[in-house]
Order: C-alpha cells, then structure tokens, then sequence
C-alpha cells in the first residue's frame, strides 16, 4: 500500500513539472508591420515643412517612420495616428520623390507607392503689389522666407520661346525687393526661385509700356488703359510692296474672319488653315504664300531673342495704326506710303473674294474698303500681341 502511494505522488508531481515547463514559452519573435491600403497625398498636398497625411490601416503610434530618396534615408516626425492615417512633418529641405518606411520593434516595411515633395520655397504672408509699375522700376514683394540668394524670374506668353528673364534680389525686412530691367513689359508671371530647383510662382505684376516703346521685337503702336496690353508693329514691311492678299474663291472658302481689334490673331490662324483645304482642290496657289502665312512664317531676332508669332492685322488694328504712322517714323518704323491688307475678309458673299484694305497715302483721314484678294496687289505690315 505505501508503495503505490508513493508511486501515484511521483507521478502527481512530474505531472505538475511537465505542466509548468508547458507554460514556460519563449518571447514572441516581432514581426514587420503589416499595413493595408495605404493611400499616399497628391504632390498638391505636400510642401516641405508642413504636415502630411498619409492614409492607410494599421499603423501604430510607437512607429518610427522615415524617408529615402536616392541619397539618404532620414527620419521624419510622426505627429499622429488614427484608424485610418498617420501625419508626419515633412522635413523643410524636402523635395523630390521618397520612398517611406515604418519600424515597429526592429522591423521594417516599406509602403507601396511614393511620396512626392514639390520643389517649392515655402513662405509665409505672401503680399503682392496691386498697381503696375514703370519700366525700370523697383518692386517689393512682402513675405516671410525669403533667403539672400533667392531670384526672382519673370515669364509671360508674348515672350520669345523659353524666354524667362532672371533677377537678383536684395531680402528687406518685409520681404524682397528687385529692379524691373529695360526688356520686361506687360503683365508677367512672377516666380521665386532658390538654387536650382526650388520655385515658386507668388503671382503677376503688370509692367506698364507706352505708345512708341521700342520692346518686344518692334514698336509699341497701341495699347489699352492699363497700358498692359496692346500691339507691336515690325519695323518693316513683309513681302514686296505688291503683294496679293491670298486666291479669290467662292464663299465656302472664306476662313470666316473679323474686323474687330483684337481679331488679327484668329483671322490670320483661320486663313492659314483655310489654305490647306483650298491646295488640296486647287493648285495655282501651290509655291505662292498668302499675305497670313508670310507673316505667320515671319521671325524677326532682336538682340538674340527670336520673335516668330506675328499675324496679319484685323482692319480695326490696321486703322490703329494709321492713327500713329507719323510717330512710327521717328521710331524706325515708317510705313510707306502705300494701301495694306488686313486679315478681315469682305463682309456677306464678298467674303470669298475680298478682304478689307486701309490706305496709308492719305495723311490723316481713314479710308478703308474691301478689295479683290488676288486682283489688287498691295503692302503687309505684321503685328504681334502683348
């Protein structure tokens, strides 16, 4: 009887070790973190030194979290979480395309997809001036991170291709402050810039410009009240003093023009087109230019900047610039005394057919009128916008 006692204790007991080795498991071994429809920001919603959002599920607050590009891997704050996102601080030297990472207890996962950082200068309080300036004026912009070294570049449209004029600064307590040069004119685009790649655009400034103003590849003859926007005229005429304005064809191929100032442009685009279809039915225009393809073709270069975007003048833009022949003469810009074409077709069923003339023999009354297109043998003058 005691030895079968004594042999249920013993085995009672190893029961007991055997149980209490069973509970003694290791520590779990970690694993990366694993997260699910991670949705990064657009680039329109990041800028360096500013939060961003980027959306997913199962992220932690004890994450660590970090950005790499192509030289270096660096650690970012992580300023919250929630179910559905976390926000870092986007380091204010940023910019670029970054790959993300997240630590979580020595692990690491890097998320799908990429987080874009524009190039851009980040500035507070950005005020701009409102009125337009002079030429070769100083302009002060007012904003808080502005850096000595940081240029500002001006662009607009009527420039040159790939023109952009570039000027230094000078930092002011309040912001920056640069000199306007002699070739800026109009209503420009103004965009700061640091080193190579960081810019920003803060705005417009419009840079005032009179009738008679030598820029843009030739004379200033018109301009509105705002002095901002107008027409320059070539300094010469395009052609021969005898040009004929184009075929003269039945209405269907009329380009369907305008005598309005500000039309020139169109018209000259629309006859330009127009032709094509006319050389594909037609050949006794073949080898021949119109009076709108040789000023579309015209390219002008003044002082190494190549101006190619001329057009034929409207009838009311042709008249404008009658008004102020003689002041053209004292810039190097006469016209001859001669009659000259405008892109403004003849009206109704003349429209085929004709196109509206001005005549610069008179000395100030404006006569204008519509005339044969291939018949009649006339001057062009190109303009150009701005």
């Amino acid at each position: 009887m005691k030895k079968i006692t004594i042999c249920l204790i013993g085995v009672l007991l190893a029961a007991v070790f055997s149980s209490c080795e069973k509970d003694d498991d290791p520590a779990p071994v970690p694993i990366a973190p694993i997260l699910k429809k991670v949705i990064f920001p657009g680039e329109n919603d990041v800028m360096p030194g500013r939060p961003a959002t980027i959306r997913g599920l199962g992220f932690d607050p004890s994450d660590k979290v970090f950005i790499e590009d192509e030289q270096k891997m660096t650690e970012v704050q992580l300023l919250s979480v929630t179910d559905e996102a976390m926000v870092i601080m986007v380091p204010a030297d940023a910019g670029g395309v970054y790959t993300v990472t997240i630590e979580r207890a020595g692990k690491q996962t890097t998320l799908d997809g990429e987080l874009k950082v524009p190039f851009v200068i980040v500035l507070e309080d950005l005020v701009m001036p409102a009125m337009p300036f002079a030429a070769g004026a100083t302009v002060s912009i007012g904003a808080e991170g502005f850096e000595a070294g940081d240029m500002i570049q001006l662009t607009a449209p009527f420039y040159p291709a790939n023109k952009v004029i570039s000027i230094p600064t000078s930092v002011t307590p309040e912001g920056i402050s640069f000199q306007l040069p002699a070739d800026a004119y109009g209503a420009n685009t103004v965009i700061a810039t640091r080193g190579t790649q960081r810019k920003t655009i803060l705005g417009t400034i419009g840079i005032q410009v009179s009738v008679g103003d030598e820029v843009g590849g030739g004379v200033v003859y018109y301009t509105d009240n705002n002095k901002l926007h107008g027409y320059i005229v070539n300094k010469s005429n395009t052609g021969t003093p005898t040009q004929q304005f184009g075929p003269s064809a039945a209405i269907a191929y009329a380009a369907g023009t305008s005598k309005d100032l500000g039309a020139g442009k169109t018209n000259t685009s629309k006859l330009v087109a127009k032709m094509i279809s006319f050389r594909q039915n037609f050949s006794n225009w073949n080898g021949k230019k119109t009076a709108a393809e040789l000023c579309d073709e015209l390219s002008v270069t003044v002082n190494g900047d190549v101006y190619d975007d001329w057009f034929l003048p409207s009838q009311q833009e042709l008249i404008e610039m009658f008004r102020v022949k003689s002041m053209l003469g004292t810039h190097g810009a006469s016209v001859p005394a001669n009659n000259y074409w405008s892109s403004s077709e003849g009206d109704g069923d003349a429209a085929g057919w004709s196109a509206f003339y001005v005549n610069f023999y008179e000395a100030t009354q404006i006569v204008s009128g519509n005339s044969d297109k291939e018949g009649w043998q006339i001057g062009i003058r190109a303009i150009r916008a701005f």
